[in-house]
């Protein structure tokens, strides 16, 4: 984790006053959930490294190109759902005012907030 997302992760873990228990808790029932992430993420990494490497050579291979691209749009959608559950899992393990604080924190502190958690 690079020093900008520590410093948003310290930002959010206080913005919701989370407590010792509650991190645990979330550790525990957000485990599978991050793995699912992670997952996707990984997924979406390596069809975009193909989608650039299919539209690198001189003249690309069009139905290639257009498989790798709708692989990409569903895995962007996928890995959003899963961020999505991710968050609402996150809320609903929170006190009602964390909860309202949680959802006005910007993607990115969400993302580094959970990065913080699980790790």
């Amino acid at each position: 984790m690079i020093a900008s997302a520590r410093q948003r992760a310290r930002r959010a873990v206080r913005r919701l006053s989370l407590t010792e228990s509650q991190a645990q808790e979330l550790r525990r029932s957000l485990r599978h959930e991050r793995l699912q992430l992670g997952a996707a993420q990984g997924r979406l990494a390596e069809c975009r490294r193909q989608l650039r490497q299919a539209l690198a050579v001189p003249v690309p291979e069009s139905p290639l190109v257009l498989e790798l691209a709708l692989e990409e749009r569903l895995l962007v959608e996928r890995e959003r759902a899963v961020s999505a559950q991710i968050e609402r899992s996150l809320a609903a393990l929170l006190r009602p005012e964390q909860a309202v604080r949680l959802r006005a924190l910007p993607p990115a502190a969400v993302s580094d907030l959970l990065g913080r958690i699980c790790a």
